[in-house]
């Protein structure tokens, strides 16, 4: 794809993965749409719409900021609508918001609000997202949507008795749960979106090295060396965005680092 004029929505983009995604297709060319709930400084962690649009277009792009929270289904017909009257379309979309919080490592401290609320950001707003987009994609011939997931989706082996249970990022009750279902809705919907011309994956970033991470890192809670930096699941989504044949990938997760190495990018 010829990002040149294509329209981009990009969720969770003030900070992150989501707003390096964002710089990269401003400086490719791409409208881009910066979607999140940070408009003021977050106290304990930088970046906001604002700064993220700002950043675009000083580096020569075009990009359009909208506050949104996700949680509340009801605004993500108003955040497509909005992207489409502003550039015409949408042409891209990448679901990169998700709760992440830091939550009790025990299901019998875990409440349903706690249960709902991250569903309802790491899965109910993606398909809500991916069911806005299509069919204005398909009127233009084609898009590509890539959901952002995570190594938390996976099964893993039983701990012994002894193990401790941290409760760190990728070993929420809830996370990895809302994650398996994405990675699943990816692949189960992809035949039907090939037939409209769209292209939809998921991309596992593994450990990366955001600004969480170091905020985490400085209460002892996560070894900030261990992780890729954030240009590794940057470039495996910029490569299946601007393929030419992005179907290749389609219905797939894409582990970023694994990807990074075999495409040598």
């Amino acid at each position: 794809m010829d990002l040149n004029g294509k329209t981009a929505v990009i969720t969770g983009a003030s900070r992150g993965i989501g707003k390096q995604i964002a710089l990269e297709l401003g400086r490719r060319g791409a409208n881009v749409v910066v979607v999140a709930r940070t408009v003021d400084r977050h106290r304990r962690l930088p970046g906001t719409i604002h700064e993220t649009v700002e950043a675009i277009k000083q580096s020569g792009g075009q990009a359009l900021g909208i506050r949104a929270d996700l949680r509340e289904l009801e605004n993500i017909p108003t955040v497509v609508q909005d992207a489409v009257d502003h550039y015409g379309g949408v042409d891209i979309l990448v679901n990169n918001a998700a709760d992440t919080a830091h939550t009790p490592p025990s299901i019998a401290e875990f409440d349903t609000d706690m249960w709902i609320r991250e569903f309802d950001i790491n899965l109910h707003a993606p398909f809500a997202l991916i069911r806005a987009v299509m069919p204005i994609m398909s009127t233009r011939g084609g898009g590509v949507i890539v959901n952002m997931t995570s190594g938390a989706a996976e099964l893993t082996p039983m701990p012994p008795p002894s193990a401790k249970r941290d409760g760190v990022i990728g070993e929420q009750i809830a996370y990895g749960p809302s994650k398996a279902g994405l990675n699943r809705l990816t692949n189960a919907i992809a035949p039907e979106l090939r037939d409209l011309g769209i292209t939809i994956v998921a991309v596992d970033p593994g450990f990366t090295r955001t600004e969480l991470v170091d905020l985490m890192a400085e209460h002892g809670m996560v070894d900030p060396s261990a992780a890729v930096p954030m240009d590794v699941p940057v470039k495996t989504v910029l490569h299946v965005i601007s393929s030419d044949t992005p179907q290749q990938f389609a219905g797939q997760i894409l582990r970023a680092a694994a990807f990074v190495d075999e495409h040598a990018l």
